[in-house]
Protein backbone atom coordinates (compact mmCIF):
# COMPACT_ATOMS: atom_id res chain seq x y z
CA UNK A 1 0.00 0.00 0.00
CA UNK A 2 1.23 3.56 -0.95
CA UNK A 3 1.44 6.63 1.22
CA UNK A 4 -1.31 7.76 -1.04
CA UNK A 5 -3.75 4.60 -0.29
CA UNK A 6 -2.64 4.83 3.29
CA UNK A 7 -3.93 8.50 3.37
CA UNK A 8 -7.29 8.12 1.68
CA UNK A 9 -7.87 5.07 3.95
CA UNK A 10 -8.02 2.55 0.92
CA UNK A 11 -5.95 0.18 -0.76
CA UNK A 12 -7.64 0.73 -4.09
CA UNK A 13 -5.39 2.14 -6.49
CA UNK A 14 -5.71 6.31 -7.70
CA UNK A 15 -7.41 5.58 -11.17
CA UNK A 16 -5.83 8.74 -12.30
CA UNK A 17 -2.41 7.01 -11.80
CA UNK A 18 -3.29 3.60 -13.57
CA UNK A 19 -5.50 5.05 -16.41
CA UNK A 20 -3.39 5.07 -19.93
CA UNK A 21 -4.22 7.24 -22.79
CA UNK A 22 -3.75 5.68 -25.93
CA UNK A 23 -1.44 7.06 -28.47
CA UNK A 24 -2.39 9.28 -31.02
CA UNK A 25 -1.70 6.70 -34.71
CA UNK A 26 -1.97 7.66 -38.02
CA UNK A 27 -3.00 5.16 -40.07
CA UNK A 28 -1.48 5.18 -43.62
CA UNK A 29 -2.66 3.04 -46.69
CA UNK A 30 -0.24 2.30 -49.51
CA UNK A 31 -0.48 0.34 -52.44
CA UNK A 32 1.91 -0.38 -55.47
CA UNK A 33 1.69 -3.19 -57.70
CA UNK A 34 5.52 -3.47 -57.78
CA UNK A 35 6.76 -5.77 -54.64
CA UNK A 36 9.66 -3.29 -54.21
CA UNK A 37 8.22 -0.39 -54.55
CA UNK A 38 6.00 -0.88 -51.60
CA UNK A 39 8.34 -2.30 -49.33
CA UNK A 40 10.48 0.70 -49.81
CA UNK A 41 7.03 2.59 -49.48
CA UNK A 42 6.12 1.11 -46.28
CA UNK A 43 9.42 1.46 -44.61
CA UNK A 44 10.02 5.16 -45.23
CA UNK A 45 6.37 5.69 -44.14
CA UNK A 46 6.61 3.56 -40.95
CA UNK A 47 7.29 5.33 -37.74
CA UNK A 48 6.40 5.89 -34.42
CA UNK A 49 2.65 6.50 -34.07
CA UNK A 50 2.39 5.31 -37.52
CA UNK A 51 0.19 2.00 -38.98
CA UNK A 52 1.24 1.52 -42.41
CA UNK A 53 -1.14 -0.92 -43.62
CA UNK A 54 0.23 -1.92 -47.33
CA UNK A 55 -2.08 -3.60 -50.91
CA UNK A 56 -0.42 -5.04 -53.97
CA UNK A 57 -3.02 -3.85 -55.95
CA UNK A 58 -5.46 -1.22 -56.65
CA UNK A 59 -8.38 -4.22 -56.41
CA UNK A 60 -6.20 -5.09 -53.28
CA UNK A 61 -6.86 -1.00 -51.90
CA UNK A 62 -10.39 -1.02 -52.35
CA UNK A 63 -10.68 -4.00 -49.88
CA UNK A 64 -8.49 -2.14 -47.81
CA UNK A 65 -10.30 0.76 -47.84
CA UNK A 66 -13.81 -0.49 -47.16
CA UNK A 67 -12.90 -3.29 -44.34
CA UNK A 68 -10.09 -1.41 -42.64
CA UNK A 69 -10.56 2.34 -42.72
CA UNK A 70 -10.58 4.68 -42.07
CA UNK A 71 -7.28 5.71 -43.18
CA UNK A 72 -5.56 9.27 -42.35
CA UNK A 73 -3.88 8.95 -45.44
CA UNK A 74 -3.91 6.75 -48.68
CA UNK A 75 -0.50 6.70 -50.96
CA UNK A 76 -1.38 4.79 -54.81
CA UNK A 77 0.77 4.31 -57.80
CA UNK A 78 -1.30 4.95 -60.56
CA UNK A 79 -0.48 2.25 -62.75
CA UNK A 80 -1.33 -1.03 -61.40
CA UNK A 81 -3.28 -4.13 -63.30
CA UNK A 82 -6.58 -4.94 -63.07
CA UNK A 83 -7.58 -1.50 -61.31
CA UNK A 84 -5.56 1.72 -61.53
CA UNK A 85 -4.54 3.94 -58.64
CA UNK A 86 -7.41 6.83 -60.29
CA UNK A 87 -10.19 4.56 -60.41
CA UNK A 88 -9.55 3.16 -56.60
CA UNK A 89 -10.00 6.66 -55.46
CA UNK A 90 -12.83 7.67 -57.49
CA UNK A 91 -14.85 4.61 -55.99
CA UNK A 92 -13.44 5.64 -52.57
CA UNK A 93 -14.70 9.24 -53.82
CA UNK A 94 -18.43 7.66 -54.08
CA UNK A 95 -18.35 5.64 -51.14
CA UNK A 96 -17.69 9.33 -48.82
CA UNK A 97 -14.22 8.02 -48.55
CA UNK A 98 -11.88 11.64 -48.06
CA UNK A 99 -8.93 10.79 -46.85
CA UNK A 100 -5.89 12.76 -48.82
CA UNK A 101 -4.37 10.67 -51.71
CA UNK A 102 -0.89 10.77 -52.70
CA UNK A 103 -0.53 9.05 -56.08
CA UNK A 104 3.14 8.07 -56.93
CA UNK A 105 3.62 7.47 -60.85
CA UNK A 106 6.65 6.61 -63.37
CA UNK A 107 3.97 7.26 -65.94
CA UNK A 108 4.65 10.55 -67.73
CA UNK A 109 1.20 11.52 -69.17
CA UNK A 110 0.74 15.51 -69.19
CA UNK A 111 -2.70 15.00 -68.18
CA UNK A 112 -2.28 13.18 -65.17
CA UNK A 113 -1.94 16.28 -62.60
CA UNK A 114 -5.62 17.80 -63.82
CA UNK A 115 -6.80 13.99 -63.43
CA UNK A 116 -5.27 14.06 -60.20
CA UNK A 117 -6.65 17.77 -58.91
CA UNK A 118 -10.23 16.89 -59.99
CA UNK A 119 -10.26 14.25 -57.12
CA UNK A 120 -9.75 16.71 -54.64
CA UNK A 121 -7.36 16.80 -51.82
CA UNK A 122 -4.61 14.83 -53.73
CA UNK A 123 -1.70 15.43 -55.06
CA UNK A 124 0.94 13.68 -57.49
CA UNK A 125 4.75 13.04 -56.92
CA UNK A 126 6.23 11.50 -60.15
CA UNK A 127 8.96 8.56 -59.66
CA UNK A 128 11.45 8.55 -58.86
CA UNK A 129 10.85 10.02 -55.61
CA UNK A 130 13.65 11.35 -53.14
CA UNK A 131 12.62 10.14 -49.65
CA UNK A 132 12.91 13.68 -48.04
CA UNK A 133 10.68 15.22 -50.87
CA UNK A 134 8.13 11.81 -49.82
CA UNK A 135 8.22 12.47 -46.25
CA UNK A 136 8.03 16.46 -46.64
CA UNK A 137 5.00 15.56 -49.12
CA UNK A 138 3.46 13.68 -46.26
CA UNK A 139 3.88 15.78 -43.87
CA UNK A 140 2.26 18.40 -45.42
CA UNK A 141 -0.78 16.39 -46.06
CA UNK A 142 -0.99 14.70 -42.57
CA UNK A 143 -0.67 18.56 -41.48
CA UNK A 144 2.30 17.46 -39.59
CA UNK A 145 4.55 20.69 -38.69
CA UNK A 146 8.29 19.76 -38.97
Amino acid sequence: MTNEQAVRGTSTPNPLQTTQIDPIVTRVAIADDDPEALELLGEILRSPGVEVHKAASGAELVVLLAEQGPFDLIVTDIDMPWMEGLAVIRSARAAEIQAPVLFVSGLSRPDLPAMVERLGNAKLLRKPIAVSTLRKTVSEMLGVVS
